[in-house]
């Protein structure tokens, strides 16, 4: 999956499909929510992490560019 598709080796970690296209997550500020999978690559990982990176909708990815059994989960 990650070699097709350009994804970055850490992701694959978090972006699995247990809640019907989300994941819970838990922030610094000790609350908790949903997250969408596609959403992963919007949150700041880290203080050089690109929030407009090519799998964002800022970036310009585009609905066939994810793998298929993501591609009708929402977009960020």
């Amino acid at each position: 999956m990650m070699g097709t598709t350009g994804w970055d080796d850490q992701m694959i970690r978090f972006c699995i499909n247990r809640l019907d296209g989300f994941v819970n997550s838990v922030f610094l500020d000790s609350t908790v929510r949903k997250v969408g999978l596609k959403e992963l690559w919007t949150l700041k990982w880290h203080r050089k992490f690109d929030l407009n990176g090519p799998w964002t909708v800022a970036g310009g990815v585009e609905p066939d560019n994810w793998p298929e059994w993501m591609r009708g989960f929402k977009d960020y």
